[in-house]
């Protein structure tokens, strides 16, 4: 366990009485509701000392979206504890220029959103939403407000990725949960060739997260994982690699502290300073967190 406080950079909260949230309904699990009070009873022996919020797939349609309620929202949450530093929301990225005023408005009322994620993964057709020319035009509209862009993609679908960050020249990104890659599947060699590939994206990091989740749920070990940790550090450095839980969703496969636990033991080679790029600076740097 660091001995240090830590920055959890994906943190999941919602209320299905506050916001409507289609894709959880029917799943044991998700279909309740979870609140910052309920993470921190979670964490267990992890000490963390500030938290990023990232949006949970509410309901959007054609027009529109729960974007700004899902921020307000948080902000509440934020309010009862002020570890969460920062809101990473969705908006309608793929409208293109016409999503300036929802932009806008984020920056102008709620200053602590510091990125947008628009969650490509589950659309109908992945690759024409990611490298449309709309959405394209949306995502570098980003640089404008200072925010990045965090993408959430199926490693089945890392080949767009690899297309669509070569049209993002200037805004920051983040590959949430290394693109989660085929871990049940023994998909180290994909995964090797995949990160070499985007890590020459200069302006591209990687969120080492969720790795239990994309493994075999009830029988992963440290062996499982072990090869793709070491190829996320080993392509995209210790510098612009950055610590998350993404709680509650790691609950399929994990608590908080084993996934902690299982981290230190790939990281123990690790020096002090490099540990802390890992589990805080980096984060603190990347969400400009000012701590």
């Amino acid at each position: 366990m660091p001995d240090f406080p830590i920055i959890d950079t994906h943190l999941h909260v919602w209320d299905h009485s506050k916001l409507k949230y289609s894709a959880f309904e029917g799943s044991p699990l998700f279909f309740r509701d979870y609140h910052v009070e309920d993470y921190r009873r979670d964490l267990g022996a992890v000490e963390v000392e500030a938290m990023v919020f990232l949006e949970c797939y509410a309901d959007f349609w054609d027009d529109g979206g729960q974007y700004l309620d899902e921020i307000r929202f948080v902000e509440e949450e934020a309010r009862r504890d002020p570890g969460i530093k920062a809101i990473v929301p969705m908006a309608p990225l793929e409208w293109g220029s016409r999503a300036e005023p929802i932009l806008a408005e984020m920056k102008e009322k709620h200053p602590a959103v510091r990125g947008i994620r628009r969650i490509v993964e589950f659309d109908a057709d992945p690759r024409a939403l990611t490298l449309s020319d709309s959405f394209v035009e949306g995502v570098n509209l980003l640089e404008k407000f200072g925010y990045h862009f965090e993408i959430n993609v199926h490693h089945h679908q890392m080949d767009i990725v690899r297309d669509f960050v070569k049209r993002i020249p200037h805004v920051q990104m983040i590959l949430d949960h290394c693109g989660k890659p085929g871990i049940k599947e023994g998909a180290i060699a994909q995964y090797r060739d995949d990160v070499e590939e985007l890590a020459r994206c200069p302006n591209l990091f990687i969120k080492l997260s969720d790795l239990p989740v994309e493994a075999d749920h009830a029988a992963w070990t440290d062996a499982d994982l072990r090869p793709f940790i070491d190829a996320t550090f080993e392509s995209f450095g210790v510098d612009r690699t950055i610590f998350a839980m993404d709680w509650p969703i790691c609950l399929q496969a994990t608590s908080m502290t084993r996934w902690v636990e299982t981290l230190d033991r790939a990281l123990a080679g690790f020096s002090e300073s490099d540990l802390r790029k890992f589990y805080r600076d980096n984060a603190n740097s990347f969400y400009r967190l000012h701590l």
